[in-house]
């Protein structure tokens, strides 16, 4: 699925955010440049993240760990589909 939403450089991007660090308001920032309020305050969330390395680190382990629990899921799931497999097989093979 392809994603239509317009893109912005990352020129237009730190201009807009430099606005909003220089005390205008984010909706005023977002309508003079006709853009979603929603996507600058995103814009100037992540780098707010960014300047903070150690929260930034906290993210990143934390959508690291997010992404382990659901393979080792998938793979409970898998030895799970895998016993049941086994065990009809088996049965199957006696009679």
């Amino acid at each position: 699925m392809s994603k239509n939403g317009k893109r912005y450089t990352e020129e237009f991007k730190a201009d807009a955010i430099r606005l909003v660090g220089e005390g205008r308001s984010i909706s005023s920032v977002a309508s003079d440049l006709g853009i979603n309020p929603q996507t600058l305050r995103n814009w100037v969330g992540d780098v707010k993240k960014k300047q903070e390395p150690e929260k930034s680190r906290i993210l990143e382990l934390e959508a690291a760990l997010k992404a382990e629990k659901r393979r080792v899921a998938d793979l409970e799931e898998s030895v799970a589909i895998l016993k049941k497999a086994t065990a009809i097989f088996a049965t199957s093979n006696r009679k």
